[in-house]
């Protein structure tokens, strides 16, 4: 996993450095009005050997993309992202999971676990194309197969997986 290290750039806004497994580094500033700024570093360089400037507005495409808001990768079923003590994770439903039929508001998921569900993706017709209910609301209920989005602390978000998967709660 990528070591992270932030340091506030007072009066323009925050940095991050990402150390990658490869030894690659990718610098990215966000300034305080919204624009972003990435570099790349080649392993043991300490001047970028590229940069690109982002408006606020292509950051949050691209930041998308990267995270699998559009696609998810199919060797992968289970994705998680971890930004110091909240998780975003995506997890598929399984056919005994005990969430199948429930409902969020029946559940309770925010006030009993902390959790929050993002987004709910699943199969929208016979074509297998795709369709994501963003932010769902407590009517809504789970079915085998859905990948759903969920945030909240490690251990809370770990409890809820256990949910999805039918191995426990």
């Amino acid at each position: 996993m990528a070591q992270i290290k932030e340091a506030e750039l007072p009066g323009l806004g925050k940095k991050y450095m990402v150390e990658l497994e490869s030894g690659e580094r990718l610098g990215i500033v966000i300034y305080d009005e919204g624009n972003r700024e990435l570099f790349y570093f080649a392993p043991e360089e300490g001047e970028p050997a590229c940069s690109v400037a982002l408006t606020d507005q292509e950051a949050r495409q691209v930041g998308s993309i990267i995270s699998g808001a559009f696609y998810q990768p199919k060797l992968l079923e289970k994705l998680e992202t971890a930004i110091a003590d909240l998780h975003i994770e995506w997890l598929k439903v399984a056919p005994q999971a005990s969430v199948v039929g429930k409902t969020i508001g029946e559940l309770g998921l925010r006030k009993n676990l902390g959790v929050t569900v993002i987004a709910v993706i699943e199969e929208a017709d016979r074509k297998k194309r795709k369709c994501a209910t963003i932010n769902p609301g407590p009517a809504f209920t789970f079915a085998p197969g859905q990948v759903v989005v969920v945030a909240g602390r490690g251990d809370a978000v770990a409890q809820f997986e256990r949910m999805v998967t039918g191995e426990g709660g």
